[in-house]
């Protein structure tokens, strides 16, 4: 089995998580955010550590879903339950996490890093919501970033599809600090340090009371994201959108 998810002690209180999939831009496979989520899991089991900083070899955070992955029809509902799963473990985890994106952050890499509590971003660093051009729905990544993007903004990033600089990143919500490429990991273990420097309990029951008070209303069906995640999926616009990607090719739409 590839190890395709680095585990690395900063320092006392601080890990690190690096995406590990360089070759492939770090696609999001099942097997990468399977790894992700199991060391997530290990590293909050050690009430020592407070701070994760995910981060990624190699010159880009993430492309994306694995393109490659999600046109194999007899993967979807797993690789589906995969990404769900990962964004809600980040969001939820007790730990904080900060995101030190590099190079870029697409589709679900930006999800992934839209997930995290805080994200630093180097200052050539770019990001796209291109799922509409694959015919993809992004359901999933949409309770992510309903968090933190205004509608307008959200509309204007999920249907034109276009990909952001640093600064219009931060401009609307997806990034939070840009620093220099050559500073961002020193900046990340900086901002884990500020951390830290606050009480354990405090800084847990701080994230709690953020994610409760930004909770998803009790009337929505918990599953209902991840039903339309799955419909889109198997429908002849995705099968023809990741086709025409594989196939590097514009996509040949039907008329409705």
């Amino acid at each position: 089995m590839e190890e395709w998810i680095l585990v690395e002690s900063i320092q006392p209180g601080i890990e690190s998580i690096v995406l590990n999939r360089p070759g492939r831009r770090n696609a999001l496979s099942i097997e990468l955010l399977d790894q992700l989520s199991a060391a997530l899991q290990r590293i909050e089991s050690d009430r020592g550590n407070r701070v994760v900083i995910l981060r990624a070899a190699g010159p880009v955070f993430s492309a994306g879903l694995d393109l490659r992955e999600a046109a194999d029809f007899a993967l979807v509902e797993r690789s589906a339950a995969a990404v769900e799963r990962a964004l809600r473990q980040l969001r939820e985890t007790s730990l904080i996490v900060i995101a030190a994106v590099q190079g870029g952050a697409f589709a679900g890499g930006a999800g992934l890093m839209a997930a995290c509590d805080l994200v630093i971003a180097a200052e050539d660093a770019k990001f796209g919501f291109p799922e509409a051009r694959r015919g993809l729905l992004p359901a999933l990544i949409c309770d992510v970033l309903r968090y933190k993007v205004r509608e307008g903004d959200l509309r204007e990033l999920f249907l034109l599809g276009d990909t952001v600089d640093a600064a219009r990143a931060q401009q609307v919500g997806l990034v939070q600090r840009i620093v220099a490429a050559a500073e961002l990991q020193a900046a990340a273990v900086a901002a884990a340090e500020a951390v830290i420097a606050g009480g354990p309990q405090t800084i847990r029951q701080t994230k709690r009371l953020i994610n409760e008070t930004f909770a998803v209303p009790k009337t929505k069906d918990a599953g209902d994201s991840i039903k339309k995640h799955l419909a889109a999926r198997h429908s002849t616009e995705a099968h023809e959108g990741l086709a025409a990607f594989i196939e590097k090719r514009d996509p040949r739409w039907e008329a409705t």
